[in-house]
């Protein structure tokens, strides 16, 4: 699994970061990806930037470097991407494995190559329905979550209804 730096920031502030790690073990991000989360959020004092920089200390976030094509770049340039972006979705792409993103466009993109991407919101479904999450901290996860990023009225019942009725009936959603 490979990560860019909004679910890492989005779970570290609502003190979930740890069910990455729970839920896949290691977790790969590119050196832009750590200077967004870590340094640049250490110089504005923002306390997720320290829980993240924890999980790298403890070796279950890993940082690695890729050298990306050109290619790429200007043609994720055009989609409107930012480099760590474009690092994690061709580290995901080279690797084939995982990418969590949160971007709409970066999504987008992502799938466009062929990679899998799952974003805060599948992360916090997968962990209830791993027991991981109680299904009370589950749908308390998603209320803190639509509290520090955008979500549609559409995606905040689809997610909502996806935890309440888990184990009720064969409820699948998009994430």
């Amino acid at each position: 699994m490979v990560s860019n730096s909004g679910p890492l920031i989005h779970l570290a502030k609502i003190g979930l970061i740890h069910i990455l790690r729970e839920l896949y073990g290691n977790i790969l991000i590119t050196l832009e990806v750590k200077v967004e989360v870590v340094d640049k959020g250490k110089e504005r004092g923002y306390s997720d930037a320290l829980l993240i920089e924890k999980a790298i200390n403890d070796g279950w976030i890993k940082v690695v470097r890729i050298e990306v094509p050109e290619k790429i770049y200007e043609l994720a340039e055009t989609a409107g991407l930012h480099k760590a972006e474009v690092e994690v979705i061709w580290l995901a792409y080279r690797r084939n494995i995982i990418v969590l993103l949160d971007d709409s466009v970066a999504r987008i993109f992502a799938k466009s190559m062929g990679v899998r991407v799952k974003g805060s919101l599948g992360v916090i479904v997968e962990a209830f329905r791993k027991n991981i999450l109680t299904r009370k901290d589950a749908l308390n996860a998603l209320d803190k979550i639509s509290s520090i990023m955008y979500l549609s009225s559409d995606v905040y019942r689809i997610v909502r209804n996806s935890i309440e009725k888990y184990g009720y009936s064969n409820v699948t959603h998009p994430l």
